[in-house]
């Protein structure tokens, strides 16, 4: 069984037995979808992987309960815009330092009118319903339907995962195999070498906001972004 097969029953939209009936025409269908991404696919804009290096041992500082070492780390990272500024005004709402705070926020407000963030934290958040309200923002934003069904894909919500990876699979296929390879961990999914390169920036910020705590982040960016 191809691996969209396999993500199809996993949707619903394909019964396993049926699945099963399709596995010998998987290689030409998988030829096929291979050409087919070649062309036209739509350019990632505002998702080029920007570096993270230090934000691994701020992580694993905040991971050890070292939050002391955590904020030296991001005081020290921190360059003024980014994620780096956005965990350092997460770190000081955690610890209760309202001076530090308030001296970030302007600077984050800047970070909440780009669609980017907005998604990465929808796509990590538990509350479907804070969820929704990043993606709304990020639409507002300017966000591209294949930014907005990848946030869904990744979802921690069933129906909005659903959603997302359908509309996935049409407007950007090579996407919908990297994410159903890397996220899903459907057997036979191989992720597109170009597509991983695109996938790379937006899942590293996804992975380190879930790292240090997505809520936490959440409630700055509402905060310096007037959600509130």
């Amino acid at each position: 069984m191809s691996w969209l097969d396999k993500l199809k029953v996993k949707l619903g939209v394909l019964d396993a037995d049926d699945a099963a009936t399709l596995e010998e025409d998987a290689p030409r269908a998988a030829r096929r979808a291979h050409d087919n991404d070649r062309g036209g696919r739509p350019a990632l804009d505002g998702i080029e992987p920007a570096s993270q290096q230090g934000l691994d041992d701020v992580l694993a500082a905040k991971e050890r309960g070292d939050t002391t070492e955590m904020r030296r780390l991001l005081k020290e990272l921190d360059r003024g815009k980014g994620l780096r500024l956005v965990l350092r005004a997460a770190a000081a709402l955690e610890a209760g330092d309202d001076a530090e705070l308030e001296e970030l926020l302007p600077k984050v407000g800047a970070e909440t009118t780009t669609w980017r963030l907005a998604l990465q934290l929808a796509s990590v958040l538990d509350d479907p319903a804070r969820a929704e309200a990043f993606r709304q923002r990020a639409e507002k934003a300017g966000a591209p339907t294949w930014a907005l069904a990848w946030s869904r894909a990744l979802s921690n919500d069933a129906d909005v995962q659903r959603r997302g990876l359908v509309e996935l699979l049409v407007i950007d296929p090579a996407l919908a195999r990297t994410v159903a390879a890397r996220d899903l961990h459907i057997e036979g999914a191989v992720a597109d070498g170009d597509a991983s390169d695109r996938y790379a920036g937006f899942a590293h910020g996804r992975q380190c906001i879930r790292r240090f705590g997505p809520s936490a982040v959440a409630a700055v960016v509402e905060r310096a972004g007037g959600f509130l």
